[in-house]
Formats: C-alpha cells, structure tokens, sequence
C-alpha cells in the first residue's frame, strides 16, 4: 500500500519549537535571526518567517528595534523584574548581558552588571563562567554599599569628589559587615581606581577572591553603571587583571550608542 508523503507540516512545528527552544534557553537576552540561524543551521529568511509566525500567534515578542526575540512573556517579564538605573533603557541591558556572555565564555569566571541606588550598588545580572570555581559575590537585586566590591568601586570613583566622599561617609556604619574594611580604606581605593582607570579589589565582598570592575559613563562623566569579573585570587596575577579590564572596557565601549 501506497503511503502519501510526509508533510512538511511536522517539520515546520519542529522547527519552530526549535526556536522557541533556544529563546527561552536565552533570556533574558533574547536571540536575533542570524543568531538563531547560525545555531540551527536553518537559513535567516526561515527563520525570519518562524519567528513572523511564532510572534503572529504571541509566542514571541520582539524589542522595539525590531531585530531583537524573545520567548512568550521574557520581554515583558525582563522589564517588570530587573532593577535599572534611571534613564538606562532595556535595550542598553539586554546588550550588556551579552557581552557579559562573551566575557564569561572567554574567561571562564563570573561577570556581573552593577548599578546604582544612592549609596548602594545594585546586582542588575549575572553570568557564570565554566571553570570549576567561581566566585557568586553578587546577583539580580543584591545589595552592598557603594565602594564594597570591584563594580561598585568603579562606580564610587566616577562620582565627583564631594559626592564620593558623602557616599563613604553615609556607609561607614556598615563597612565593618565587609571583613573590617574602613572608610579611609574605601577612601584611598577610590583614588588609586580613578589613577588606575579599573577598580581592583580582594577580600573585602567575599574572601579569597579578587575582583576587576570598570565603569560605563556618560559623556559628562556620570557613572551609568558597571560590569566586572571576579575569580578566586590565584587566577588574577597583576598582568591577567589588566587584560580583564581590556576586555571589560571593550565591551562598555560598545555600549555608548545605547546612552543617545
């Protein structure tokens, strides 16, 4: 008995479910057609009709650039659950965690986005590298006085000097949570970041790790937010945390466009 040929229907459903497989799989940055193409081998106008279709019946949405998936809700969700600096848009975020991605592939350590909130820092994102150790000083909402930690110092030394030194002031009270550290400490750090260009710093948030921070900052020099890597001691020698903050400044660099 003759049997009629498969449809191309299933195969159509696959490859959708394909799709939505890997958008999920990345929130909540989400994927791009040629992103997208690249993983399933499928060709970028298919994958742009799946991704017409999927959005049509609402199982996913796109950023407002147009250029940019997500899966379902992971849009919507990302918006109401990330903590964001004033006037820093979504878009300028989900950019930043893929570079954090690209960093944590590359070094194999944790990369954290960092903003902040008057006197604290705030954890914004956090990717994990793959080496057997790694040091989770920070997550999503996670708060520390501004200045504990290599982000939050990156960001403590952009303020102008007055504001620094309010900000140190106001947490002092709390310094003594982060393994004694002082406010002259936090103090004479902050000045050799800002001489430096990158924050480094070692036993204060978590002991036995080490931290390099950089800060992302407005043209009048206004500290936006933060990006850093943090790794156990041993795996950041002098000359591997000035290339850390090579590559972080790199991927601040590209973030400018998103401040217009």
């Amino acid at each position: 008995m003759q049997t009629d040929p498969p449809s191309s229907t299933p195969r159509t459903l696959l490859k959708g479910l394909n799709v939505l497989s890997l958008l999920r799989a990345s929130a909540p940055a989400g994927l791009g057609a040629t992103e997208v193409a690249a993983r399933t081998g499928l060709d970028r106008v298919n994958v742009q009709r799946l991704f017409l279709a999927l959005e049509a019946s609402g199982w996913v949405r796109r950023n407002k650039a147009g250029k940019r998936f997500f899966a379902g809700d992971d849009a919507d969700r990302m918006q109401a659950s990330l903590w964001t600096p004033p006037d820093v848009s979504q878009d300028l975020i989900v950019a930043a965690i893929e570079g954090m991605r690209r960093l944590a592939r590359q070094l194999g350590d944790a990369v954290f986005l960092i903003g902040r909130d008057g006197t604290e820092s705030v954890g914004i994102h956090r990717e994990i590298g793959d080496y057997p150790m790694q040091i989770l000083a920070s997550h999503a909402g996670k708060r520390h006085p501004l200045g504990v930690g290599s982000a939050g110092m990156a960001l403590l030394s952009a303020l102008p000097d007055a504001e620094a030194r309010a900000v140190v002031k106001a947490n002092s009270p709390r310094l003594e949570e982060y393994g004694g550290i002082s406010a002259e400490m936090i103090d004479r750090l902050r000045l050799n970041t800002r001489q430096r260009g990158y924050a480094v710093m070692q036993n204060y948030a978590v002991s036995g790790a080490l931290g390099v921070g950089c800060a992302l900052t407005r043209a009048d020099g206004t500290p936006v937010l933060a990006m850093s890597v943090s790794a156990i001691t041993d795996r950041m020698p002098i000359a591997r945390q000035a290339e850390t903050a090579r590559l972080l400044r790199r991927e601040l660099d590209g973030l400018k466009s998103f401040l217009d």
